[in-house]
């Protein structure tokens, strides 16, 4: 367990501490669900579901094989509409 201190900047902003991010394999983006208990908060990072996570890799490998292709956003936009319209 690790144990620091940190302190919250003009913006609302508070640092974990380096070791302790580490620590706990956290990353730029990691989202947390924050919760006020009398004089303590608490954060809790947000797990992804295991098929959350699996659509997402599937949607990233995706878009590298469209951008290879060299297919623009707008003409994905395109193609998932007018498929959409399809299966209706």
């Amino acid at each position: 367990m690790v144990l620091d201190m940190t302190r919250l900047s003009e913006k609302g902003q508070i640092v974990i501490p380096n070791e302790l991010r580490k620590e706990m394999g956290l990353r730029e983006g990691t989202r947390f669900v924050v919760m006020g208990l009398e004089d303590t908060i608490v954060l809790r990072r947000l797990e992804l579901s295991q098929e959350r996570i699996r659509l997402k890799r599937l949607l990233e490998r995706s878009r590298k094989m469209a951008e290879k292709v060299g297919f623009t956003e707008k003409e994905v936009d395109r193609l998932i509409h007018s498929f959409r319209k399809v299966g209706r």
